[in-house]
C-alpha cells in the first residue's frame, strides 16, 4: 500500500508541479475559456474557423482543433479543466447551470485528452459527461486521461471515480486509480495497472511545459 501511495504522489507531482491546478484555475472565468495554448489551435464556430487565443470565451457548439504540435487547456466555471494534446478534436456540446448545479456535455472525437475536476467553486455540485466515439464517461470528482481512436477509447483513471458506459454496453462504476482499460463499443477490457515508465510519457502528451 505504501508503495502504491508513493507512486500516486509522484504522479500528482508530475501532473501538478507546474500548474498547481488542484485547487484553483489559472484564469477566472464565468464561461468556458481558453486558459493556455501552444502551437496551432483553432475553433470552429458557425462553420467558420478562428484562431484560438488566450482567454477566448467558448460557446455551445464550438469545436476545438489542435494541429500537429498544438495543445490547449480549457477552463470551466466549476473549476474543472480539459487538456488536449496534438491532433485532437473536441466539442463543447452544452454547458450551463441548473438549480446551482453546473452541467456540461463534452465530446472528444479524436486525440489525447485529460479531464480534471478541480475543487468545485461557485456551484453546489457538477453533472458532467465526456463522450467519445465508443464510450460515455460520467464525472464524479475525477481526474482521468484518455486517447480516442476510431474504434476504441483508451482510459486511465488517475484519481477518484467515474462511470463508464460503452456506447452499446452496460454502465459500470470504475475507481481503480492508475489502472487503464480499453473501451470498445460493446465492452471494456480487464483493468491493467500501469507503471510510471508508461504513465509519464502519456502525461506529457497533454502537458504544456512552458
Amino acid at each position: 500500500m505504501k508503495h502504491f501511495q508513493a507512486i500516486l504522489f509522484t504522479l500528482m507531482l508530475c501532473f501538478f508541479s507546474s500548474t498547481s491546478f488542484a485547487a484553483n484555475l489559472n484564469i477566472e472565468t464565468t464561461e468556458p475559456a481558453i486558459a493556455r495554448l501552444l502551437g496551432d489551435v483553432k475553433v470552429l464556430r458557425d462553420n467558420k474557423y478562428m484562431r484560438a487565443t488566450y482567454g477566448m470565451a467558448l460557446q455551445k457548439g464550438d469545436t476545438i482543433y489542435t494541429g500537429r504540435r498544438g495543445k490547449v487547456y480549457i477552463d470551466f466555471p466549476d473549476n474543472s479543466r480539459v487538456k488536449l494534446g496534438s491532433r485532437a478534436r473536441f466539442k463543447m456540446s452544452s454547458w450551463g447551470k441548473k438549480d446551482a448545479i453546473f452541467t456540461s456535455s463534452l465530446k472528444i472525437f479524436q486525440g489525447a485528452f485529460r479531464y480534471t475536476a478541480g475543487l468545485i467553486r461557485g456551484f453546489s455540485a457538477r453533472q458532467t459527461t465526456v463522450s467519445t466515439r465508443t464510450a460515455v464517461l460520467g464525472v464524479r470528482g475525477t481526474d482521468f486521461w484518455g486517447r480516442v481512436k476510431n474504434d476504441t477509447t483508451f482510459f486511465l483513471l488517475i484519481e477518484g471515480e467515474v462511470s463508464l458506459s460503452p456506447i452499446d454496453g452496460e454502465k459500470v462504476t470504475y475507481n481503480q486509480s492508475l489502472h487503464a482499460v480499453n473501451i470498445a463499443p460493446k465492452s471494456i477490457s480487464t483493468p491493467q495497472l500501469l507503471s510510471m515508465d508508461v504513465i509519464t510519457p502519456l502525461a506529457m502528451e497533454t502537458e504544456i511545459n512552458h
